[in-house]
């Protein structure tokens, strides 16, 4: 039998190593704290949920990554059409067309991007030729890509409903302008068949 002095041995030392447990893990809580504060962080969560960096490409024919060349550190309008849609596209190109012009030197701040959401048919030299018919500057850029990297970016972005079914008739696709403030985390939209009149003053009350 284990006589008393050595019980009063062995209990004190399992204090100890309990106690040491509990130093450890407390350790690894406010590490973990720590690490879960840092992600916290709303422009990196904004980054991470809504701003892949998927390839593209530009009318130009120029490659560039999505989050890293057309959206980290500047503000940026985005929206998402085709080059032989009329009934949504057709008046929401004229209407942001407006609305930069109706922003003046504010619209020199902004990055505008228009995604093609048929890139197996709207390569460069087609999204050039729907600018020069809508009479668009070189400064407003127009995207396409791979049909996967323009999916994933219609449903991060929030351009889609979620229901696989209506999502793929992109007749019926959003008329919607994305704002996002990158450095600021702000993250707003407008619709685009509303007034270039109402759209300037939505980007506005985003911007300033």
């Amino acid at each position: 039998m284990i006589n008393l002095e050595k019980r009063k041995l062995l209990l004190g030392a399992a204090t100890v190593f309990a106690g040491a447990a509990l130093i450890t893990t407390g350790v690894k809580a406010v590490t973990r704290q720590t690490v879960s504060t840092v992600s916290q962080d709303p422009r990196e969560q904004m980054r991470v949920k809504h701003l892949p960096n998927v390839p593209l490409l530009t009318h130009n024919g120029d490659e560039v990554r999505f989050y890293d060349d057309l959206i980290k550190d500047k503000k940026v309008a985005i929206n998402f059409m085709y080059t032989v849609c009329s009934k949504i596209c057709t008046p929401s190109t004229r209407n942001i067309v407006e609305a930069r012009r109706l922003l003046g030197d504010l619209a020199k701040d902004i990055h505008f991007y228009s995604i093609s959401m048929t890139p197996q048919h709207d390569e460069p030299a087609i999204l050039r030729a729907y600018m020069k018919a809508n009479e668009i500057d070189n400064d407003w850029t127009f995207l396409t890509g791979t049909q996967k990297n323009v999916d994933f970016l219609r449903r991060a972005l929030g351009f889609t409903s979620g229901d696989p079914v209506e999502d793929a008739d992109i007749s019926r696709h959003a008329g919607m302008l994305r704002i996002i403030d990158e450095p600021m985390a702000s993250w707003g939209h407008a619709s685009t068949l509303t007034s270039g009149k109402t759209i300037a003053r939505m980007i506005r009350y985003e911007f300033t």
